[in-house]
């Protein structure tokens, strides 16, 4: 009689699990109908069910959703410890009257968070050093990174606005500087790095008529032994990565992806060469196929980005498994609080339940992260719309809810 019981009981939450089952998938069919090229893959990670997957295997753009893949790709690769360094130095002595007769140099290693009341701090160091002249010029290394400076796949129409940046070897300010009472962004980053030095150097009492000059600082000047040298280094890349996810941050997300190349290849940064170790860790670490995806940029601004959302959840889920994941976690704007989500999800369940990526350029809406089930279980998910007219934020908010009490 027991046994009989507990089969009735176990049928009928088959039958009850099928049914939900089946009301996902209407639910995607009937929104299908309005938004044709979208893409779902949701997985339970508790039990590795695959709760729903719709053209997950169709390769689309991804928009910001390729911040994961840059984020992941650097903490994997640079370590969660990791910090940009950019070094200002002097070839010679300063004599007893402080003047200086050479060249002052800045040797820039690709950091996208320079300030400058990190500049002020360098001209302290160089003052108690009793500086007081500066003869020579200003010269600043402009070979760290490759040009182009703008993203050949960019929109030129995109040009001048704050979240389409120029990529140099370094960036100061987010590349912003004030014209009468407005906030613009600089096409010469590196140039702008060194009008910025030069005012602080004059208005800390330090004389210099020299010019702001880029070019490469040959290896034997960096290597002389006897130079003065202040090291200024970024936040660790666990804070990088924050600011890249969290407030979807162009300009960082393309100095970490051009960084990798830079760091492991031994050559300037470009978005080539980081294109090939991207490649290289999806396909040999996280061991996804190198057809389910292309590569353009670090940023998601490119439409030649295409990844499947099978392939995003697999990374999102590798992540799961690697020491840095609760670093990358962390970066993930929460449901109705902050970030890119703070306006989303402001209802149960999801609310403060949800983490994820958000992507939007013109057509393209994505989101991919996490989310908790009403039995505590961890869901992964990746949803992505292209050429699409209508908002699809009801959709996925029906769709997470109902999976929730799944």
């Amino acid at each position: 009689m027991v046994r009989s019981t507990l089969r009735i009981i176990f049928f009928i939450l088959i039958s009850l699990a099928s049914a939900e089952a089946a009301t996902f998938k209407e639910l995607v069919k009937s929104q299908a109908k309005i938004t044709p090229n979208i893409s779902i893959f949701i997985k339970n990670l508790s039990t590795n069910e695959v709760i729903v997957s719709y053209r997950a295997n169709k390769r689309m753009i991804p928009a910001s959703n390729q911040k994961i893949i840059t984020t992941l790709t650097s903490l994997d690769l640079l370590g969660e410890d990791f910090k940009f360094s950019t070094y200002i130095f002097l070839l010679d002595k300063i004599n007893k009257k402080g003047i200086y007769s050479g060249d002052i140099y800045i040797d820039s290693r690709g950091d996208p968070s320079l300030s400058s009341s990190k500049l002020k701090d360098a001209v302290n160091f160089f003052k108690e050093k009793d500086l007081k002249v500066i003869q020579g010029n200003i010269i600043i290394d402009n070979t760290y990174f490759e040009s182009p400076e703008y993203n050949k796949n960019w929109k030129n129409s995109w040009k001048g606005s704050y979240w389409a940046p120029y990529i140099s070897s370094i960036a100061v300010d987010n590349n912003l500087y004030k014209s009468g009472g407005t906030f613009l962004l600089t096409d010469n980053p590196l140039y702008l790095l060194g009008v910025k030095f030069r005012k602080i150097l004059r208005s800390n009492g330090i004389i210099f008529k020299g010019n702001i000059v880029l070019k490469e600082i040959p290896l034997r000047d960096k290597l002389v032994p006897f130079k003065i040298i202040y090291e200024i280094n970024s936040p660790s890349l666990s804070n990088l990565v924050y600011i890249v996810n969290k407030e979807s941050d162009n300009l960082y997300a393309e100095h970490l992806f051009k960084k990798l190349s830079a760091q492991y290849m031994r050559t300037r940064g470009s978005w080539i060469n980081s294109q090939k170790i991207t490649r290289k860790f999806l396909t040999e670490k996280v061991k996804l196929n190198s057809k389910d995806f292309n590569l353009d940029d670090g940023s998601g601004l490119s439409k030649y980005n295409k990844i499947t959302t099978k392939s995003i959840a697999k990374l999102l889920e590798y992540s799961t498994k690697q020491d840095y994941f609760e670093v990358f976690f962390n970066s993930l704007p929460i449901a109705g609080k902050d970030g890119t989500l703070l306006k989303r999800f402001k209802n149960k369940p999801l609310y403060l339940n949800l983490r994820a990526k958000t992507g939007y350029i013109k057509g393209v809406s994505s989101l991919s992260g996490f989310f908790k089930g009403k039995d505590d279980e961890t869901y992964v998910f990746s949803i992505i719309v292209n050429n699409y007219n209508y908002s699809i934020r009801s959709f996925i908010d029906r769709l997470l809810s109902k999976i929730y009490y799944y």
